[in-house]
């Protein structure tokens, strides 16, 4: 989008930009769970510390007496037993540095909806202060219903599909057996259609801190481009399918919601009965885990058909299977080309990506018959 990465870590990357740019971020960003803007900073590793920088921020330049303000995060320090206790302090400070200010101490409330929101991180000594300008995590994007069973969060899913690299509009299939509540193949048909992930979502909380006339008109502006942008028909193959119907039920909902129902293609069936696309293409499978699901001994028999199906007739495709059981992985039976480590909420997870080539790929025979490994 435009904006160099300063830093990256396991769990945020940090840019630095205007704040017109950070309205563009949270319309535009779809892996991200949260967009935080970096108020203040401070060293030490006790409570009070955190509410003294607290009481320390000029809150008063970006908050307005007329709406409460919601507070949550982390703090790794030695005498923290807990974590609510931090939460408490820092709300302190904030209210006491607006009463001084205002006259009078400030609402505050337990949930985002309609607040102020504001998020603080602290370890290894260093404490950091944040607008959290997203409020609810930006996975959230309005259209789900119908949760299913064991969902994968939106942002998750959008994570996935720019790690297969799909490209739509190079009219490369999709193939999603295992739908369950159809959160990645709604995301694709989405980004099919170039349709912001902000465009639908409730009011993100920057709309409630003191934002000038030119900042409130940018916020408009960039929804008004972002669904003037939005392609409603465009020429993608998403299959969608799940051997249990109440899921593809759930599915069909969650698209209709979505505004995607008319570019998907359901069916209740065994993923080995699902069409498969002429290539390029991609195919996603989500089997259970054993893990918060399914039978152990049952699923490695599932695995191994998952393993026979894509070397048998998936030839020339590009398959991905997420499992957070790694000797199930396993039991698939073919080499992946990738594994990448990814989380399913706190379940830690492989993203295992296969090249199927169509024919043999043994340089040996390849010798034998003249043949050229590309």
């Amino acid at each position: 989008m435009g904006l160099g990465v300063a830093e990256e870590r396991a769990t945020s990357v940090e840019c630095e930009g205007t704040f017109e740019e950070a309205l563009r971020l949270l319309m535009w960003l779809r892996t991200a769970n949260r967009l935080l803007l970096e108020v203040a900073r401070f060293e030490g590793d006790r409570v009070d510390d955190l509410y003294e920088a607290a009481l320390r921020t000029p809150w008063e330049e970006w908050l307005r007496p007329d709406v409460p303000f919601h507070i949550h995060g982390v703090a790794q320090m030695p005498a923290l037993r807990d974590p609510r206790f931090a939460v408490l302090r820092c709300k302190d400070g904030i209210a006491d540095r607006l009463r001084r200010k205002w006259g009078e101490r400030p609402d505050a409330q337990n949930g985002p909806d309609g607040a102020a929101c504001i998020a603080f991180y602290h370890a290894e000594g260093t404490g950091r202060l944040f607008l959290d300008l997203s409020g609810a995590p930006m996975s959230r994007r309005g259209w789900r219903v119908k949760p299913w069973k064991a969902p994968l969060r939106e942002t998750l899913a959008a994570s996935i599909l720019a790690e297969t690299r799909w490209n739509p509009g190079a009219e490369e299939a999709l193939l999603c057996p295992m739908c369950g509540s159809g959160t990645l193949p709604i995301e694709a048909a989405l980004l099919a259609q170039g349709k912001a992930p902000g465009l639908d979502r409730p009011a993100p909380a920057v709309l409630n801190l003191r934002l000038g006339a030119e900042d409130a008109a940018a916020w408009r502006d960039l929804r008004a481009e972002a669904a003037q942008g939005v392609r409603t028909r465009p020429g993608v193959w998403i299959y969608v399918s799940d051997i249990q119907g109440e899921a593809v039920r759930c599915a069909k909902e969650n698209a209709r919601r979505a505004g995607v129902e008319h570019l998907l293609r359901f069916a209740t069936e065994d993923f080995r009965e699902s069409p498969v696309p002429t290539p390029p293409g991609v195919v996603f499978l989500n089997p259970e885990y054993g893990e918060r699901m399914g039978d152990p001994m049952r699923l490695e028999r599932h695995y191994r058909a998952i393993g026979d199906h894509l070397k048998r007739v998936c030839g020339g495709l590009r398959a991905y299977v997420l499992t957070g059981n790694a000797a199930l992985g396993r039991c698939i039976g073919l080499k992946p080309s990738r594994r990448l480590e990814m989380y399913n909420g706190d379940l830690p997870c492989r993203l295992m990506e296969y090249a199927l080539y169509e024919g043999t790929r043994d340089r040996r025979l390849l010798r034998k018959h003249g043949l050229r490994d590309a």
